[in-house]
């Protein structure tokens, strides 16, 4: 558009010019009428191929502006283009390997879980062959602490479960001797079991009742190893009373 209004200007000025030329002309009284129109005829022409060649040059300019213009257009298209494709492929690259890791994350979940019921099932049947013992029986970690404990010995000592579990045996059950003397911990038959790896039996023992009664017992404290280290030590039992 601005190429067009300065063409035009262009126009009018020269044919002012050419206008006034022809008043100059026809003032001059020595130039006879045919000249004056062969000179007038040559001014129109000259000005009329000035103002083609502006227009040619003015265009010729306009196109090559407009060509570079949608060239660039088409560059910038094309460069979006494979911008898009680049970030298509990319959010694609990052949804299968989300897709994989959450497979493999619903596997390990799932795999977990099947593990968690598998053990509770275990130490549910655990439980339940303890518990149709008849002998009391102490599972015990190496610091003395009762870890697990059936139901007959529970009944034999007077005490909840919870009462032992998490609790050290010797404080609890063997603190005293038969005669009434304390019983030091590391004189303790059981407690030797889980410290040098060896198997103890006693039958002229004593455990102690949460009521502080006593009864005479036959134990044997079998030493605990996981890959080759003391973890601790089962002690079975059974009141001697009930024997006689």
């Amino acid at each position: 558009m601005r190429g067009q209004v300065w063409i035009t200007s262009i126009a009018a000025a020269g044919f002012v010019v050419y206008g006034g030329l022809v008043l100059v002309l026809e003032s001059i009284g020595s130039v006879a009428g045919s000249t004056a129109m062969v000179i007038e005829f040559g001014l129109l022409a000259v000005l009329l191929a000035l103002v083609l060649s502006v227009v040619h040059r003015t265009m010729g300019r306009q196109e090559t502006t407009l060509a570079g213009l949608r060239a660039e257009a088409e560059a910038e298209r094309y460069r979006s283009q494979q911008m898009q494709s680049q970030f298509e492929e990319l959010v694609e690259k990052r949804v299968y390997e989300l897709q994989v890791v959450n497979g493999a994350l619903n596997r390990e979940i799932a795999e977990r879980t099947q593990a968690e019921e598998e053990v509770r099932q275990l130490q549910k049947r655990l439980e339940l062959i303890l518990d149709s013992a008849g002998e009391g029986i102490l599972g015990l970690d190496n610091q003395g602490r009762v870890m697990f404990i059936n139901r007959a010995a529970t009944l034999m000592l007077g005490r909840d479960p919870e009462e032992l579990i998490g609790h050290g045996h010797h404080q609890l059950i063997h603190h005293t001797r038969r005669d009434g003397t304390p019983h030091p911990m590391e004189e303790c038959p059981i407690y030797m079991a889980y410290k040098d790896g060896l198997v103890h039996y006693r039958s002229d023992d004593v455990f102690w009742c949460k009521n502080g009664s006593s009864f005479p017992v036959e134990y044997v404290s079998t030493p605990i190893r996981d890959r080759g280290l003391l973890t601790g030590a089962v002690v079975v039992f059974r009141d001697m009373n009930t024997f006689k």
